[in-house]
């Protein structure tokens, strides 16, 4: 008869992972811990049969997206929520998050994950925009974070074009954090090659000072992320 495997010390920081981060595909998981897909399968299981984690499926040949359940999230102790379930319409931005927070994890970065990055009111700003229907107001958070000697880094991940308006909104709100010296960086991920020269451009008018910016393209995140963040 086999022997049904538990969750060991190593699930369990991979559980920690996916509570800071939120849905994850699982070869971002694996390159993030050193796993290859065989043992991240095992590990994934160990943890579903536990209770801590879920699997969502996204559409066919795409795999699922490996979220920690609120069992699992309160069982890695962290004072943390857990996600909801995925909707199709986030999964694209779900994935990049979390590839970007493989990056971060194989780069030995102090990072903070887009479910820690929710639960910090440091780390939340307001916006305003104008639109055909009038001025708009909301809450903003970046989607991960940075902390380095010098102060906190803000990362974007941008794949969906925002207005130029509301662009303009997000970088004149990281434009105030430089200026109070909340910030000290900026990083933004994008999809594509045009999405960055819009990111750049548009910081340039909303006056983010020389060297804060700094633009990656999801692609190449993802491709150094696999081969062990460099």
């Amino acid at each position: 008869m086999a022997v049904e495997l538990r969750a060991g010390p190593a699930s369990l920081a991979g559980l920690e992972w996916l509570g800071r981060v939120g849905p994850a595909p699982v070869d971002a998981w694996r390159c993030a811990m050193g796993w290859g897909e065989r043992v991240a399968r095992s590990h994934a299981s160990r943890l579903e049969r536990a209770g801590w984690l879920e699997r969502y499926p996204m559409v066919r040949g795409e795999g699922s997206l490996l979220v920690a359940t609120r069992r699992g999230v309160r069982m890695s102790g962290m004072q943390l929520t857990a996600p909801a379930e995925p909707e199709p319409v986030s999964w694209a931005h779900d994935c990049a998050c979390a590839w970007t927070a493989a990056w971060l994890t194989l780069r030995g970065r102090d990072w903070r994950g887009p479910r820690e990055v929710l639960a910090d009111s440091e780390l939340k700003g307001e916006l305003e925009w104008r639109t055909r229907l009038g001025t708009r107001h909301s809450g903003h958070r970046p989607d991960l974070a940075v902390m380095i000697p010098s102060g906190v880094v803000a990362m974007e991940v941008e794949l969906a074009r925002k207005s130029t308006n509301r662009l303009h909104a997000v970088l004149s709100m990281y434009w105030g954090w430089f200026y109070r010296h909340k910030l000290t960086g900026l990083i933004y991920v994008c999809g594509d090659q045009a999405g960055a020269e819009r990111v750049k451009q548009a910081a340039r008018k909303a006056g983010i000072p020389e060297g804060g910016l700094r633009v990656e393209l999801l692609s190449a995140v993802r491709e150094q992320a696999q081969r062990g963040g460099w």
